[in-house]
């Protein structure tokens, strides 16, 4: 399906609105790509029994039966989606600093108090990349090094 962008100047579907459209019908969005400098194009396929879910499309599927939209093919996709296959995008879930190394960070107080200050955007990036890394040696020397910047009230780029 194709979009023109906002400033292209011409009437068009946003994104949003096309999504509703796809929930309503049991269909979902792919991956956008670009035509030209005004437009791109959005391919839509059919949702498969196993695909995960957005807490944003759930939401949006409450307000578009509430609504009364949702045709028998949307709401049967909507009903057989998976309880463990429902809110797993990374930005959906809470990130928590493991106990150990956040005690670890707090022996550091300048440093802890820094990084408390940041943005919950930055610190939300920083305890996925210390708690993602797979090796216990590998978390432990990204932590010194969050400490490390931290101490001198420097963020890591």
């Amino acid at each position: 399906m194709g979009f023109y962008k906002k400033n292209s100047g011409k009437p068009s579907l946003n994104w949003s609105e096309s999504v509703d459209q796809a929930l309503c019908f049991g269909w979902i969005d792919g991956v956008r790509r670009s035509i030209d400098a005004e437009s791109y194009y959005n391919r839509f396929t059919p949702r498969k029994p196993n695909s995960n879910w957005s807490i944003i499309n759930i939401k949006k599927v409450e307000e578009l039966t509430k609504a009364g939209l949702m045709t028998p093919e949307g709401q049967k996709a909507f009903e057989a989606r998976k309880e463990d296959k429902t809110g797993i995008y990374s930005h959906e879930k809470e990130l928590i600093l493991d106990s150990a190394y956040e005690k670890a960070f707090k022996t550091h107080p300048n440093a802890w108090e820094f990084f408390e200050k940041q943005a919950a955007s930055y610190k939300r990036t920083i305890i996925h990349w210390l708690m993602s890394a797979q090796q216990e040696k590998t978390r432990q020397s990204r932590l010194e090094k969050v400490i490390n910047e931290s101490e001198h009230s420097r963020r890591i780029k």
